[in-house]
């Protein structure tokens, strides 16, 4: 096994120090080979090439952006064929997943969650 050096900024350290612990990973090595390993499923996933495809586009922008957000939608309107705005509590956002998962024949049902990050200090 190789090992490596990096270098992360200290509320990334913090952050991810936070995560190993709460979601019981065994170091920060485990926590990043994991993590390691999902982006580049992710890369793999997501070859570059023709055709038809689905896709998902998650945004999370302040308020004051929307106007440019639909703007940019209304141009690309022959891509996007739905948009949705939504805020909801976690336990609802769980209830809603494990509807759409308990579905027939769904094939994929993914569930990200994005917050903002704090501004830096």
């Amino acid at each position: 096994m190789s090992i490596m050096s990096v270098s992360l900024p200290d509320p990334l350290v913090d952050q991810m120090d936070a995560l190993t612990k709460e979601r019981g990973f065994a170091g920060r090595s485990d926590f990043v080979r994991a993590a390691v390993r999902e982006f580049v499923q992710q890369l793999g996933s997501d070859p570059i090439r023709g055709g038809r495809r689905s896709a998902t586009i998650t945004l999370l922008y302040p308020e004051a952006l929307e106007r440019r957000v639909a703007e940019v939608a209304h141009d690309n309107s022959k891509v996007i064929t739905s948009m949705m705005h939504t805020n909801a509590e976690t336990d609802a956002i769980q209830r809603l997943t494990v509807r759409f998962k308990g579905l027939r024949d769904t094939d994929v049902v993914r569930t990200t969650y994005l917050d903002p990050t704090e501004p830096p200090k």
